[in-house]
């Protein structure tokens, strides 16, 4: 039988320097109420998988900003 097999793996896993998920700003909880119409678009925009309501929104939020020079 394999050693490594039985007890805890120490070399593995745990915190590491580097390891994670890089933080791309300050997160804020917020409730926020918006027409029927603009949540069902959100839903369509994320019904393909590729994008969270947090990503859109963070889109639809950054570029409104830029236009108005805000950012």
């Amino acid at each position: 039988m394999d050693s490594k097999s039985i007890g805890p793996q120490a070399s593995r896993g745990g915190s590491r320097l580097g390891a994670g998920r890089k933080a791309i700003g300050t997160t804020r909880k917020i409730s926020l109420t918006l027409p029927n119409e603009c949540w069902a678009e959100i839903d369509r925009r994320c019904a393909g998988g590729d994008y969270s309501v947090s990503e859109i929104l963070r889109a639809i939020l950054e570029d409104s900003l830029k236009e108005a020079d805000l950012l």
